[in-house]
Parts: C-alpha cells; sequence; structure tokens
C-alpha cells in the first residue's frame, strides 16, 4: 500500500506507475492522468516571460542573435523562405515537423545552412532533415557564410525523395550539384530578401 501525495487516499501498488527499478510515483495514475499539464493562461505566462528576460537581458531577441543556429534557420530561412510562395501560411515558432503551409495544402519544413569548410576540397552544405516524415516538402537554403547572408542555391526536395535521411549533405562541386539540378528553384526572389535583413 502506498499514499498518494495528491489524492491523499492509501491505494494498492498497482495504482501507482513504476519509477525506476525498485520504486513508484508519489501520485496514483487516477490523479497523475488527471492531472493538466498546461495552464489555461500558458500564452500569457510565456509572453510575460520572454519580455522579462528581454528587457532584464537575459534574453536576446532571436533578430539579435546572430550568432546562434537558430537566427540562419529561424530568423533568416523561414522569412526569406515566406516571401518565395504565393498563398503561404507560416506556421508558429516550434510548430512539430513543418513551418508552412502553401496555397494547395502542401506541408513544407524550411532548412537552412551555411557551407562546412571542413577541408579545402569538400566544401558542402548539411541540411538537418531528422528522418522527419511530416512534410511533403523539404526546402533547402544554401548560404556561403553566416555574416554576409548571400545565398548560393536553393532547393525544393519532395518529402518522399529525402525524408528517410537524418541528414542531406550536397557538395558543392559540378557532379554533386547537377545530381540535385532538377529540385533546384530560382534564387531572385530569395536575393532580394536576404538583402533586406542585410540593411
Amino acid at each position: 500500500m502506498k499514499l498518494c501525495r495528491s489524492c491523499g487516499n492509501v491505494k494498492p501498488l498497482s495504482d501507482f506507475h513504476r519509477r525506476g527499478k525498485n520504486g513508484h510515483q508519489a501520485k496514483c495514475k487516477a490523479c497523475s492522468k488527471s492531472y493538466k499539464h498546461i495552464p489555461a493562461n500558458h500564452t500569457r505566462i510565456l509572453e510575460y516571460q520572454r519580455n522579462y528576460c528581454h528587457e532584464n537581458g537575459l534574453k536576446r531577441p532571436l533578430a539579435d542573435a546572430k550568432d546562434t543556429s537558430l537566427y540562419l534557420g529561424v530568423y533568416v530561412a523561414e522569412r526569406v523562405l515566406s516571401k518565395f510562395f504565393d498563398h503561404i501560411e507560416r506556421m508558429p515558432y516550434g510548430n512539430k515537423g513543418y513551418d508552412f503551409i502553401c496555397g494547395k495544402g502542401f506541408k513544407i519544413d524550411a532548412k537552412s545552412s551555411c557551407i562546412n569548410k571542413r577541408n579545402r576540397h569538400n566544401d558542402r552544405w548539411i541540411f538537418r532533415l531528422r528522418r522527419n516524415k511530416i512534410p511533403d516538402y523539404f526546402l533547402c537554403l544554401a548560404f556561403n557564410d553566416r555574416e554576409s547572408l548571400d545565398p548560393m542555391r536553393i532547393w525544393l526536395f519532395p518529402g518522399e525523395i529525402v525524408n528517410h535521411l537524418a541528414n542531406l549533405s550536397i557538395n558543392n562541386d559540378p557532379e554533386a550539384l547537377s545530381k540535385w539540378s532538377k529540385y533546384e528553384r530560382p534564387l531572385d526572389r530569395v536575393l532580394s530578401c536576404c538583402d533586406q535583413l542585410n540593411r
């Protein structure tokens, strides 16, 4: 028998979830099931915390965090790619599996990468796809470097072609680029958007 710390009733051990090899949870299964993880004012609490952190210098707005990986992947790539399509709906930050829904209802996950220069003979872009099966398309934006924000290539890959990969690696050489050329898209809208972000 065990006392539930939530409802105060003494119940048999079978009414408690196991924790580790020898222990059990402090709450019974019924109390654990009825516990609401997200309060009703969840969005208001998050907004308050975000504002408090920014006002007190604990965290920076993403627009000012150019040295972080999220800056390129979220702030730049998603803004650039939202200009690439007409009639597109941008999902809220942290949406699971995809970033946009196009006018035809397709789910699109935006990815970005800067050239990875591990050695002089093998410049490449690495896109972290994480075997994501949710999106219908992956829109991959390849930059030269983080400082200049010069986009070099953009590809629109159907999900079934690449969604089995954890990482999509594309070498910056003619042979490798020709392999993916049928998925490449023009850069004109992307270049104008990057120019605005660089100002």
